[in-house]
């Protein structure tokens, strides 16, 4: 049965790409292939529901793009929408942790990942979703105050953790991920928009990040989360065999 494959970008080690905007950046780390669609058919078997089926040992498949190294999870104290401190290692210790660096204002990238997010915990099996936590860091701490970011992030999920930051932190924290630093381009009348990497980091409870979600021009992000989240929810992180 023939597998789709989906480009992130041009290139397969690329997973950046500037949000409303045309930088791109390679990141530090390399992607062992790009994010796979379902099966073309629509019934999402892969090899290991096919070794399952023929009575053999299933193995492990992710479809989302892998990063070698993984990431390590940020040793990071922000803060959250209430105003209290949020440790980042500490609150999220066993828990499958995806994080995201977007900013409210962004007019396509950064809403429509959410909202793939949103629809793919929606769907999941409530247990397992409750071994999850979303959390979303500000690329633009000038314009998004802990308001900003709650009232946003409610037209997702209220279970989202968003958390504020200094501008310096920002650039620290970026330079610890393999991120490209914040740009900024001026679209007239005091507006700008930023341009940030647009990928979801996907870290398991031994805080490293294995598999990212980039963002997919063309669609198919939402199947490819649906396809990992409760894998890797249920069994944390397991070498693909």
């Amino acid at each position: 049965m023939r597998v789709l494959t989906l480009l992130v970008v041009a290139l397969l080690a690329v997973v950046l790409v500037a949000c409303s905007g045309d930088d791109g950046n390679q990141a530090p780390f390399e992607v062992s292939g790009p994010p796979r669609a379902v099966d073309e058919d629509g019934t999402g078997e892969d090899s290991a529901t096919a070794a399952s089926s023929a009575g053999e040992a299933p193995t492990v498949a992710y479809r989302g793009a892998r990063a070698t190294p993984p990431l390590p999870k940020p040793d990071v104290v922000l803060t959250d929408t209430n105003g209290d401190p949020f440790d980042l290692l500490a609150e999220t210790e066993g828990y499958l942790t995806l994080l995201y660096l977007g900013y409210t204002h962004c007019p396509d990238i950064c809403p429509t990942h959410l909202l793939e997010l949103s629809k793919v915990l929606e769907a999941m099996d409530p247990e397992l979703v409750e071994r999850i936590r979303v959390v979303f860091i500000t690329t633009d701490p000038e314009r998004d105050d802990a308001a900003a970011i709650r009232r946003w992030l409610d037209l997702f999920d209220s279970s989202f953790i968003g958390l504020t930051i200094e501008p310096d932190t920002l650039s620290s924290l970026l330079t610890f991920l393999g991120m490209p630093q914040i740009t900024k381009r001026d679209i007239g009348d005091g507006r700008y928009t930023v341009n940030h990497a647009t990928f979801l980091i996907a870290y398991t409870p031994d805080n490293l990040g294995h598999i990212v979600y980039p963002f997919l021009q063309g669609g198919g992000l939402r199947e490819i989360m649906e396809h990992d989240l409760p894998l890797l929810a249920e069994n944390g992180w397991q070498e693909p065999s």
